[in-house]
């Protein structure tokens, strides 16, 4: 047991991806940066390893204007 949070499908640990890099500030290559199967239990998980998601990187804008934002919301509390 890993202590991994596990999706269901690609898109739900996708959209939680892009969540996760809205919400927490990683560097360009850290982080969680894309998902991937699991061979043992079959879900999906965040990986730090390979390449950066399309989804990241089609979103960069949003997530960066995200990340803006709640950086001022916790900020400003």
């Amino acid at each position: 047991m890993t202590n991994k949070i596990c999706y269901a499908s690609k898109e739900i640990a996708e959209e939680a991806l892009v969540e996760n890099r809205s919400r927490h500030y990683h560097s360009e290559n850290s982080g969680p940066i894309n998902v991937y199967e699991c061979r043992e239990c079959g879900n999906y998980h965040f990986t730090s390893q390979g390449e950066i998601s399309e989804l990241i990187k089609k979103n960069k804008s949003k997530i960066d204007a995200n990340r803006e934002a709640n950086f001022w919301e916790r900020k400003l509390r």
